[in-house]
């Protein structure tokens, strides 16, 4: 005997079920896939430490960086640093769903590691269409190296502009002093470079680099690593590069 047939609404409800069933487990199978044909990751510092030879600059080691500075960094790019593993969910739903919004591209949802992944592995190619090869990487960057040895590595790969490979380099060409010796308003000031060099360019575009600290320093006290009053002041501070 024939059971009863299923109405449209139920199924319906079956194909949405399945899909939500099969959907995870593909994109895990897809995953695992993507995971054993894209590149190595084991030699980083090795990529970073070429980049810095080339460039005639030197390592600076996270012990040397100020925690402000790393503070600074985090809370502008990457606020949740500390808690994902490669690829923030969160973030990325936001920048997708803001890029549709606006019909454009707006927003980057890129942690820190995929940034550093973009430097060392894909030559700054900004392709949308290499964005599953960047999610991949950034995976088994973060399942390869503590996030300490990540941060380092970030602080001395990135461009700062003006010729300044690496944390070391811009600290120097900019303040002309030693990362160690960076206070707020000066750290706040260089965490906010590598998003675009050139459009806060300190030397020809001043007005829209003390626009990027501003939001550096807000960003800084909102995540509770400084007050509002530490904010304010070192906006305030004078550090040679005035919005005229």
């Amino acid at each position: 005997m024939r059971g009863p047939r299923r109405t449209r609404r139920q199924r319906v409800i079956a194909v949405i079920v399945a899909v939500a069933l099969g959907l995870p487990a593909l994109f895990g199978v897809a995953t695992a896939i993507g995971l054993l044909i894209t590149p190595s990751v084991d030699d980083m510092s090795k990529r970073v430490d070429g980049i810095l030879e080339e460039k005639g600059g030197t390592r600076v080691r996270l012990a040397q960086v100020p925690d402000q500075l790393s503070e600074a960094l985090i809370a502008i790019e990457d606020e949740r640093f500390y808690e994902h593993r490669g690829i923030d969910t969160q973030g990325l739903i936001r920048a997708v769903l803001t890029d549709l919004y606006h019909h454009r591209a707006l927003e980057g949802g890129s942690t820190l590691s995929q940034q550093l992944i973009k430097v060392l592995y894909m030559n700054g190619d900004d392709d949308g269409w290499r964005k599953p090869e960047d999610l991949l990487l950034a995976l088994k960057l973060e399942a390869r190296y503590d996030k300490h040895t990540i941060l380092e590595n970030y602080f001395n790969a990135v461009y700062y502009g003006h010729g300044a490979y690496g944390i070391g380099q811009a600290s120097q060409v900019y303040f002309h002093r030693p990362p160690a010796q960076l206070d707020l308003a000066r750290a706040s000031m260089l965490a906010g470079l590598p998003q675009s060099p050139s459009y806060y360019d300190l030397y020809r575009n001043p007005c829209s680099a003390r626009a990027r600290q501003f939001n550096v320093l807000a960003q800084m006290a909102h995540d509770g690593y400084i007050s509002s009053n530490q904010a304010a002041a070192a906006y305030a501070e004078s550090i040679g590069f005035p919005c005229k």
